[in-house]
């Protein structure tokens, strides 16, 4: 019975060193603990383009088919770059390759410019460089979410299109339900994830993403105006 009392005391005076990782009055060791499960969620490093390389040679290179079909649609483009910070949400070949003919076509037709500069236009935000670890960046003054994650620090990220939803990734589930959230991020309403991340320069940063970007709503406004038979 001593030998358990003891053990008793000892414990209960190690409550509070424990209590250290989870009271609300210690965020920076809760931080630390955190933001490590966010390192190892990570898919990968960010990387670096070939040095001196312009933004539009390595899209070119890299990404020719969003280069071609989308980005270069972006009023402007190339240009609103020069001498600034600047993020680019890229989709990959295979995911531009994936895009359905109907929509190819009405990407590439003539009369359907304006909303396909509109579209294009969320995928670049001018004036800011959004790193990957400023998207995943927890913020540990609020609750975690239903599922237990800690919540992002930020909401969404404006583009030159408007604004863009910025949340966290689900996993799990069946055909849609009881998915929980699994710590990863996601852009847009179409839940594009961050393959990899690739900085181009020094003021820009290149995150390859498996979707589109773009609101859906926005393939709506294809061909409204056109008349049937032109």
């Amino acid at each position: 019975m001593m030998i358990l009392s003891k053990l008793l005391i000892v414990a209960s005076m190690a409550l509070p060193a424990a209590e250290a990782f989870t009271s609300p009055a210690t965020p920076v060791a809760r931080l630390q603990l955190e933001n490590t499960a966010t390192l190892l969620r990570a898919e990968s490093p960010t990387e670096d383009a070939e040095e001196g390389q312009s933004i539009e040679a390595f899209l070119k290179e890299n990404y020719p088919l969003f280069e071609s079909t989308i980005f270069s649609k972006v009023p402007n483009g190339y240009a609103s770059l020069k001498g600034s910070d600047f993020t680019i949400f890229c989709a990959s070949d295979a995911v531009m390759a994936d895009i359905e003919q109907k929509r190819k076509l009405q990407i590439s037709d003539p009369r359907n410019l304006e909303i396909t500069e509109k579209l294009a236009s969320y995928h670049l935000i001018p004036n800011g460089k959004v790193t990957r670890e400023r998207l995943q960046r927890e913020d540990w003054t609020v609750p975690k979410t239903a599922d237990g994650v800690a919540a992002l620090s930020i909401g969404g990220v404006l583009t030159a299109g408007g604004e863009l939803r910025v949340g966290r990734s689900k996993s799990g589930g069946f055909m849609g339900f009881g998915a929980k959230e699994d710590g990863g991020v996601v852009i847009g309403n179409n839940d594009a994830k961050i393959i990899k991340s690739v900085n181009v320069g020094k003021q820009g940063i290149v995150h390859e993403v498996d979707a589109l970007v773009a609101p859906d709503l926005i393939w709506r406004y294809f061909d409204q105006l056109r008349i049937p038979g032109f």
